[in-house]
């Protein structure tokens, strides 16, 4: 599977859940000050547009009079983590009527945010306030709120647009009357992997990709003649060269075809474009639950690429709820934000058991899992509800999240116990067996 950055198997962006639940440090010095000199041009200009009607001195911010539907006495710590909005595809069969490089139809760019997916993170952002606030003040304050991001354009976009639902200024926050948005920090994060392993030029991590490599050939014999099938069918209508195709156990063509159609299709679905009428077959189903079992079988099929991949991310979710339960937190946060992709959440939900993964099924963008902290009053132990988001029906509200042998309320150490596979990580290099994208 060959993965860079235009063109790459697979991306994978994941669309809509077709089931739903019941009720790196290599390369940062070299993209930090890229990013540093980006986030100050941005702030350059905001300064510069600065009405001087817009007096800061005037306001007052008050506290929080409201109480979100979350806000419970109970409750401790807030970890947030999201999938980006909607996107335009990376790429596109040939008879597609929406070339991913058709700005008339992507006008953002290939994998670029489309306007539905601003809207969709801002919404989003809206939701979580409506959910915690109380819990958290309406006001943005560094020492209770911090927001990270992968390094992914769409990821920050997502995480700017987020805030801006979250966090609409009000009082001596609102720098000028004529818009209403105010500069939150954005820090990049260090221990999501999703780039580093599912790059596969330089094999940057041995053990992900080998166990990988035994998922997929797997997942090619449990589907081997479904696949063949699905081919069939497809290939006339697509533009695709058969002779392109090896249609043997483990070819990489087989599913970089499966994902070239899906993501077609999806993103025009997503975006409101009709399809054509032979796609009525296949899409949504049975391409998203085919795409579905060998997404499992490229990111969460094994304990190591979990592990490999977001293993460190979980690390620091849980470090932050164990040093809230130990009063050792400091700053004292009280809300936690991650800005990521659908694998992240994919390998976040399998840690809590194949059980939660399969419920959830897709990850769709616009996306939710959030983790809460709560403190029994009368026992004084600490627990964790884990709650999801759907970014196609949000208007739902939060879903319960099923963690696999921990009924609830789940202890929050016997959830360590059950996951501490996942993110006991000393050396993710050194046990990743890395190799440097130099060597």
């Amino acid at each position: 599977l060959v993965v860079n950055d235009r063109s790459r198997i697979p991306s994978t962006e994941f669309a809509k859940p077709r089931i739903k639940c019941n009720a790196s440090m290599t390369g940062l010095t070299d993209k930090m000050p890229a990013y540093l000199l980006w986030l100050s041009t941005i702030v350059a200009v905001v300064l510069a547009s600065l009405d001087s009607s817009a007096n800061p001195e005037e306001y007052v911010a008050p506290r929080s009079a409201s109480t979100g539907t979350r806000s419970v006495p109970t409750l401790q710590f807030v970890a947030v983590v999201t999938r980006h909005g909607s996107i335009a595809p990376f790429n596109t069969i040939p008879t597609s009527l929406y070339q991913s490089n058709d700005t008339s139809v992507w006008p953002f760019g290939e994998g670029e945010l489309t306007q539905i997916g601003r809207v969709q993170m801002y919404k989003l952002g809206q939701i979580i306030r409506s959910l915690y606030d109380g819990f958290l003040d309406q006001a943005y304050q560094p020492d209770e709120f911090k927001a990270t991001s992968s390094f992914v354009g769409r990821a920050l976009q997502s995480a700017e647009l987020f805030l801006a639902g979250l966090f609409p200024p009000t009082g001596y926050e609102v720098w000028n009357e004529h818009l209403l948005w105010q500069p939150i920090p954005v820090f990049p994060s260090l221990f999501d992997h999703h780039e580093m392993v599912l790059i596969d030029g330089n094999n940057l991590c041995p053990r992900f990709k080998e166990a990988q490599k035994l998922s997929l050939i797997k997942v090619n014999q449990v589907y081997n003649s479904i696949l063949t099938n699905f081919l069939d069918y497809v290939l006339p209508h697509t533009g695709i060269d058969k002779r392109l195709l090896v249609k043997n156990v483990g070819s990489a063509y087989r599913i970089q075809t499966v994902f070239l159609v899906w993501e077609s299709l999806e993103h025009a679905s997503n975006n409101g474009l009709p399809l054509p009428d032979w796609a009525n077959k296949i899409y949504p189903e049975p391409i998203s639950s085919l795409w579905f079992e060998i997404a499992k079988a490229l990111f969460t099929d094994s304990i190591d690429q979990i592990k490999y991949m977001e293993g460190e991310l979980f690390q620091e979710l849980v470090g932050l709820m164990k040093s809230k339960a130990n009063n050792t937190l400091s700053p004292d946060t009280r809300m936690y934000y991650y800005s990521g992709h659908d694998y992240t959440l994919l390998a976040l939900l399998a840690m809590l058991g194949q059980r939660s993964l399969e419920e959830i099924g897709f990850v769709s963008t616009g996306s939710a899992l959030i983790y809460e902290l709560h403190r029994d009053p009368d026992t004084n132990k600490f627990y964790i509800e884990v709650l999801f988001v759907d970014g196609v029906s949000p208007e739902w509200g939060p879903m319960d999240v099923d963690i696999q042998a921990c009924d609830p309320p789940c202890d929050l150490y016997q959830l360590l116990n059950i996951t501490d596979k996942y993110y006991k990580i000393t050396n993710w290099k050194e046990e990743c067996n890395f190799i440097s994208r130099t060597a």
